[in-house]
């Protein structure tokens, strides 16, 4: 086992120690936790098996049982992943239907059962004699590229099921990052075996996946041990130290002490139904450069200068819409600060998760109900 490899063998321990870190963890959704640690502990192994690979020391007797079982994690990183998201979004419970997402796994095990049940001897004899894809049932020599399209299936499901929610909730943008890691993952993985399948890497000496891996260690090493409140909610822009507002001069007392003007200000003059309404507005009324103005709500309000105006506007908008049933959408949209419907109905969507019509109809269905 050379230098590298047992510098990938430390970051696999390191995996395993977080892994089990969240198994244990009391604070949280407890099946959160776990999911995540399965999740890790599944990059644990992988980082292991491929150490193991690389050294030969795979096809000896101690390890060679092992042979096949790195299948396992590469097909249940994306349904794991999944419904940690979904049940940090959603408090979800695992229904019968989800089993589906488990039926690459169950493909696998059988596949490679033949070979997994024969005695030690047996599988050296085997790989001895280059008789390893005999005792594969339902072996299939697309079985990589099956994989690789399976890991893009479910980066596509989580960006495409889950980004408007968390982007509606800034306080959970943390878990963008980690959609976005796990996506740098599958390409490494697939540019891999691409470079494989033209005989550009060496199957056996190259790290390229490994790398990838233990970059994503390390990035849970930051987050588990020196920032751990990101996992209970905290928002990533809070924590990373790097982030924009540093050093900008305005204290921490006074830009609370704006908070709640500004606050104030939005309740009782209502500036955001003017659909010019512009940040330097704001800065100037209370005395603020631009570039404080923008901390303040960025720090104290968790949102983006449009989003904090939006959402005065929505709520407007929402009290319009259950006070004067007999306003058009469009009359409702320029009422409350919006200047036109594309923008309206995206506001309206993003904070409310619905669309202004669906409210309005879930509005009448009530009212009908309680009359």
């Amino acid at each position: 086992m050379n230098f590298l490899e047992t510098i990938f063998l430390f970051f696999a321990f390191q995996a395993f120690i977080f892994a089990m870190l969240f198994f244990i963890k009391k604070k949280g959704d407890r099946t959160a936790n776990i999911l995540f640690g399965i999740y890790i502990l599944l990059f644990s192994y992988n980082m292991v098996y491929n150490t193991l690979y690389w050294s030969k020391l795979l096809y000896s007797t101690p390890y060679i049982h092992l042979i096949f079982t790195n299948k396992i994690p590469w097909v249940l990183y994306g349904p794991v992943l999944y419904f940690y998201t979904k049940r940090i979004l959603y408090a979800h419970k695992f229904k019968i239907s989800d089993i589906i997402h488990f039926i690459p796994l169950l493909y696998v095990l059988i596949s490679y059962s033949p070979f997994s049940f024969l005695s030690t001897q047996d599988k050296i004899d085997i790989l001895k004699n280059d008789r390893l894809l005999s005792y594969t049932y339902l072996y299939s020599p697309y079985v990589i590229k099956i994989i690789i399209a399976l890991m893009l299936f479910y980066c596509g499901l989580l960006f495409f099921s889950f980004t408007q929610k968390i982007r509606s909730l800034n306080n959970l943008r943390w878990l963008q990052l980690l959609s976005f890691s796990f996506l740098g993952y599958v390409i490494s993985f697939s540019s891999y075996f691409i470079l494989v399948y033209f005989n550009i890497l060496d199957r056996g000496s190259d790290y390229f996946i490994g790398f990838s891996m233990m970059f994503f260690t390390m990035l849970l090493s930051y987050f588990c041990f020196l920032q751990p409140t990101i996992f209970d909610g905290v928002s990533v822009n809070k924590i990373i130290p790097f982030r924009k507002y540093r050093k900008t001069g305005l204290t921490k007392n006074h830009s609370t002490e704006i908070k709640s003007k500004l606050t104030e200000f939005m309740e009782q003059d209502k500036p955001y139904l003017n659909h010019e309404l512009r940040l330097d507005d704001l800065a100037q009324k209370f005395t603020l450069s631009r570039h404080h103005m923008s901390q303040v709500i960025n720090e104290q309000f968790d949102l983006s200068f449009f989003d904090f105006v939006n959402q005065y506007r929505v709520e407007e908008a929402k009290k319009m819409i259950i006070k004067n049933d007999h306003l058009t959408i469009n009359e409702i949209l320029y009422s409350c600060g919006f200047n036109n419907r594309v923008s309206f109905y995206k506001a309206f969507r993003k904070i409310s998760e619905i669309t202004p019509s669906e409210y309005r109809s879930l509005n009448r269905l009530k009212r009908e109900v309680l009359d």
